[in-house]
């Protein structure tokens, strides 16, 4: 079993600036969006690729990238 790649870096969404427009879920292609059971979009960090096309489409700026070392 081969151990999950790490990343210097994570994106999250701010459920208080996010205007749930959708746009990110639309331009992941890694199913790394989803609803929570707050009904807010997050991030799936397990799915996430890091690919920062939800962070570019989010009309909002409800989309962060956060440093995680």
């Amino acid at each position: 079993m081969t151990e999950p790649k790490k990343y210097k870096f994570m994106f999250r969404i701010n459920p208080d600036s996010c205007m749930s427009c959708a746009a990110c879920e639309l331009e992941c292609r890694d199913s790394g969006i989803y609803i929570d059971e707050t009904v807010h979009y997050a991030i799936n960090v397990e799915n996430c690729t890091r690919c920062a096309r939800c962070f570019r489409a989010c009309p909002a700026d409800a989309i962060s990238r956060i440093n995680t070392n």
